[in-house]
């Protein structure tokens, strides 16, 4: 999904680049701090740690989600992050070239019980029981380990309604496998205290 580059991407760069164009007098004197944060004096140079740009979207992510909470009612917000989460399911799809053919539930069932040995899907009635077993980039994960590379730090302070992207996630995932709307459940996450982040999808 390659989430991590993109969010490692983020930082101060372009904050400090644009101070730095409009402070040439400052930049001229020999005894200026800013001067400091400069490789070789050239503006275009600039550089940050990653420890940096991560730190930076950690707390960029923890303020956003405080606004959405602050600012819209629970439905709207977990509205927006549940698009999101398709939007991501769909641009992962789209990047890696992969297309899923929808089967039945019936043959998905049948499919489970022959093939899935890890507990991360069982099938109850008309209902998938899914957890999440592996990380974004489809490894074996321990517990409170969860999908999402933010949470696998588990930044201090991140709203739990950032969890409903993973809903998103995954009902559009079962949506396009099974070829029907399915009704997602978030019944278990790693940022909200559980052992690993685990759904109900009722079909």
């Amino acid at each position: 999904m390659e989430r991590r580059n993109f969010l490692a991407s983020l930082g101060k760069c372009g904050l400090s680049a644009s101070l730095l164009s409009i402070m040439p007098s400052l930049l001229a004197s020999e005894e200026n701090p800013v001067k400091t944060i400069l490789a070789e004096d050239d503006p275009n140079q600039i550089k940050h740690s990653c420890a940096e740009k991560v730190e930076f979207a950690e707390e960029w992510l923890q303020k956003f989600m405080g606004v959405l909470d602050e600012n819209l009612d629970e439905q709207t917000r977990y509205k927006v992050m549940e698009c999101n989460g398709k939007v991501c399911m769909t641009s992962y799809l789209k990047k890696s070239g992969q297309t899923i053919k929808p089967i039945s539930f019936e043959k998905f069932a049948e499919w489970v019980k022959k093939n899935v040995k890890d507990g991360s899907l069982r099938i109850e009635g008309n209902s998938i029981y899914y957890a999440y077993m592996e990380n974004y980039q489809g490894k074996p994960a321990p517990e409170e380990f969860c999908l999402c590379p933010f949470v696998e730090s588990k930044p201090a302070g991140l709203s739990p309604t950032f969890c409903q992207c993973s809903v998103g996630y995954v009902r559009e995932y079962f949506t396009q496998v099974l070829g029907q709307p399915v009704k997602v459940t978030l019944q278990e996450s790693v940022l909200r205290g559980g052992k690993r982040c685990r759904f109900k999808v009722d079909v």
